[in-house]
């Protein structure tokens, strides 16, 4: 039944006495529950003096909310503000180019040549002091050898030579020396120490000689007392447990309230209007450069003067 329907059925029903119960149907089902989320969306600024607006983009659920909030009136306009500082003197002009070098003079006549006769030769000197002798000259070279003599006549035969040992040493290095006179000599000789010779067989063990008596011992000293051990306190007895109480029961959870509606969010008034900056002063003019004075011309080169006489 539409909203017309319901309509005829309350005019039908305005003049029975007793209620109808045909007038009106059944409660309908519950709506479904406010939003689940509500965040804040784009924050818009719109023209001055129109209306604040909250709108909703997201859905019933989850809520976005587009605020739209008017822009505050045009300040009124501020004073002029004073007028700027002189600027600087502007920077000096560049120097104007130097002028071209004047021509070079004419090279003066060159002078007449010197005399340059020669003198008469001085007396001679006296003669100088002898020198130091020089080095003596190389050794000439060895004569050739001159032939070989006659051989002379064979000499009486000699005494026999009489040779005996004298002393026998040992040392780390051999050696032989001959002293005495003609026909009597003796030899003294000095050997070496030879390589030490293999260790022999071990001899046989003699007997084992009978076991001296067994000194006696001496006395061992007393040993000293020990201090005595303090007494150790006895041990207090544990204490009973007591016993643990029996757990009680867990109560049972509420049920949980129902959730109320959220209330809609309230308009958010107009932000007030930001007043006008005031107006910024124009800056003062730029003094104009000063004119730079031209550069004096630069004097012509003298010429150079002639070149003088060469001396004797």
């Amino acid at each position: 039944m539409n909203n017309y329907e319901r309509a005829v059925k309350k005019v039908q029903c305005a003049g029975v006495s007793e209620p109808c119960c045909c007038c009106f149907g059944p409660t309908g089902p519950t709506g479904p529950a406010g939003p689940a989320t509500i965040t804040a969306g784009l924050t818009v600024t719109t023209a001055p003096g129109t209306q604040a607006e909250v709108t909703n983009v997201g859905t019933s659920e989850n809520a976005v909310l587009r605020f739209a909030i008017p822009a505050g009136a045009t300040g009124a306009t501020g004073a002029t503000g004073p007028t700027g500082p002189t600027g600087p003197q502007g920077i000096a002009g560049t120097t104007g180019a130097t002028g071209a070098t004047g021509a070079t003079g004419p090279t003066g006549p060159t002078g007449p040549a010197g005399n340059s006769t020669t003198g008469a030769t001085g007396p001679t000197g006296p003669t100088g002091a002898t020198g130091a002798t020089g080095p003596t000259g190389p050794t000439g070279a060895t004569g050739a050898t001159g032939p070989t003599g006659a051989t002379g006549a064979t000499g009486p035969t000699g005494p026999s030579v009489n040779l005996s040992i004298g002393t026998v040493t040992t040392g780390a290095t051999a050696s032989a020396t001959i002293t005495g006179v003609s026909p009597n000599f003796t030899l003294n000789l000095v050997l070496p120490i030879g390589a030490t010779g293999a260790t022999g067989p071990t001899g046989a063990s003699g007997a084992t000689g009978a076991t001296g008596p067994t000194g006696a011992s001496g006395a061992t000293g007393a040993t000293g007392p020990t201090g005595a051990s303090g007494a150790t306190g006895p041990t207090g007895p544990t204490g009973a447990s007591g016993a643990t109480g029996a757990t009680g029961p867990t109560g049972a959870s509420g049920a949980t309230g129902p959730t109320g509606p959220t209330g809609a969010s309230g308009a958010t008034g107009p932000t007030g209007p930001t007043g006008a900056s005031g107006a910024t002063g124009p800056t003062g003019p730029t003094g104009a450069s000063g004119a730079t004075g031209p550069t004096g011309p630069t004097g012509p080169t003298g010429a150079t003067g002639p070149t003088g006489p060469t001396g004797p």
